[in-house]
């Protein structure tokens, strides 16, 4: 009988997904010009018309195959995707496109992907692509300072680091990169000077 209990304590595990796998940031510095070149390069060639949402998920499931690693269901991506906009999915795919060209090289894809595939999709992918609604295709591409602010977030969304930075340093960065902050910024001081103006 005490036989059948262990073996049953520990049969629940079974059929369930384990857990992802933490990494250590520190442990896949990426080198933030040689990603941030790539979504330069897949910008210059892009169509976006051709980047929706079906085209992105591909992306994502063609990288993941060629690192030989299993996609996520297509259905369990959708759900991590709720409510993003077409915009999201373009951004979705362009990362995809940048991680391909070389953005970021397939070591370190592995490091990143095997053992965690839903928290790097979300947290890299999705949740970056959700927290940049003002990035549109048409604003990368007329700056670099856009396109490092979205590689910038993806890294430290991925769970990675850049290279030669602390974290500390990069989310430093990333804050004052915030496009959506200093908009939000801009407006307020207009905002305030027409206040101003009004009271005198």
């Amino acid at each position: 009988m005490s036989f059948l209990k262990n073996w049953v304590k520990e049969s629940p595990a079974e059929g369930k997904p384990l857990p992802d796998r933490r990494i250590s940031p520190e442990s896949v510095p990426v080198d933030l010009g040689a990603l941030a070149a790539a979504i330069v390069r897949v910008l210059g060639e892009l169509d976006p018309a051709a980047l929706d949402a079906d085209v992105a998920r591909a992306k994502l499931a063609d990288r993941l195959r060629a690192l030989d690693i299993e996609p996520l269901d297509p259905l369990e991506l959708d759900s991590l995707a709720t409510g993003l906009d077409r915009g999201a999915w373009e951004r979705i795919g362009l990362l995809a496109l940048a991680v391909e060209r070389g953005g970021l090289v397939e070591p370190m894809q592995k490091r990143i992907f095997d053992g965690r595939v839903k928290t790097a999709l979300k947290e890299g992918f999705v949740e970056a692509a959700r927290a940049t609604p003002l990035l549109t295709i048409e604003l990368l591409r007329s700056g670099p300072l856009r396109v490092e602010e979205l590689s910038r977030r993806f890294v430290l969304g991925l769970g990675a680091s850049i290279a030669g930075e602390s974290l500390e340093a990069s989310k430093k960065a990333l804050e004052r990169l915030d496009y959506g902050r200093l908009m939000a910024e801009a407006e307020r001081a207009k905002k305030a000077a027409a206040e101003r103006a009004r009271g005198t």
